[in-house]
């Protein structure tokens, strides 16, 4: 059983149950895998009885192991029924696990947003003719801001992550740290996050609607795509 919900900022929220019969299954499978590879003295390895093994073992890590099991293929069959096409990897969060109960899940992912673009072909009409310099640039910038796209906040996310990421990779390479980095620049870490979010947005934005005009042209490639901008000023 699962529950779909697009939700307003892109995100798509999926709640779904894995029934206790199914964990009970895996678990046990779990404990025979357990089982199999036990070294308990006075028996050869994998031959101790079950009812010596299974006391001694991490029930915890047992319930672990087989919700990272039945997780996938849960999360794999809805997919498939609802017929969605995500382009992250979920984020699985547990809302409620008690033994002998159905446990509830759930999930987080997101779709490519779609985009609805202006009317390019009747040229740019809001953009300056001079200077020449730059005009490509303004070009791209009036698509993304004329055209309709909402970029999940989940794909914002981890677009920032990945900037951060690079960015505090690339100050511990010139010997700085971070804290330096921020009081050079006159930010705090929030608003070093709020910046980053608010850029990788934009970048996404310009992303998805080129993608979107190289798809309604049939360009075969980025560059052809620009060429082809070039054009319509």
């Amino acid at each position: 059983m699962a529950e779909v919900q697009r939700l307003l900022n892109g995100n798509i929220e999926i709640r779904f149950t894995v029934p206790w019969a199914d964990i009970q299954k895996a678990r046990d499978h779990a404990v025979d895998h357990a089982v199999a590879e036990s070294q308990i003295e006075g028996f050869r390895k994998g031959r101790a009885p079950r009812h010596l093994v299974e006391p001694k073992l991490d029930q915890n890590k047992l319930l672990t192991t087989a919700i990272q099991e039945l997780l996938p293929k849960a999360y794999s069959s809805i997919i498939a029924h609802h017929n969605l096409h995500p382009i992250l990897n979920p984020k699985i969060t547990i809302t409620s696990g008690q033994t002998n109960q159905d446990w509830q899940f759930t999930a987080m992912t997101c779709e490519a947003p779609s985009v609805t673009l202006p009317h390019y072909k009747i040229g740019i009409p809001k953009l300056p003719k001079d200077p020449v310099e730059g005009r490509l640039d303004r070009t791209v910038d009036y698509l993304r801001r004329e055209a309709k796209v909402l970029v999940p906040d989940l794909l914002v996310e981890e677009e920032a992550n990945h900037r951060l990421a690079a960015l505090i990779d690339n100050v511990s390479r010139l010997g700085l740290t971070i804290d330096g980095y921020l009081s050079a620049k006159k930010l705090d870490p929030e608003s070093l996050k709020a910046q980053t979010a608010a850029e990788a947005r934009l970048a996404l934005e310009v992303e998805f609607t080129l993608g979107r005009l190289q798809e309604e042209e049939k360009l075969p490639d980025r560059k052809s795509v620009l060429d082809f901008l070039q054009k319509l000023v």
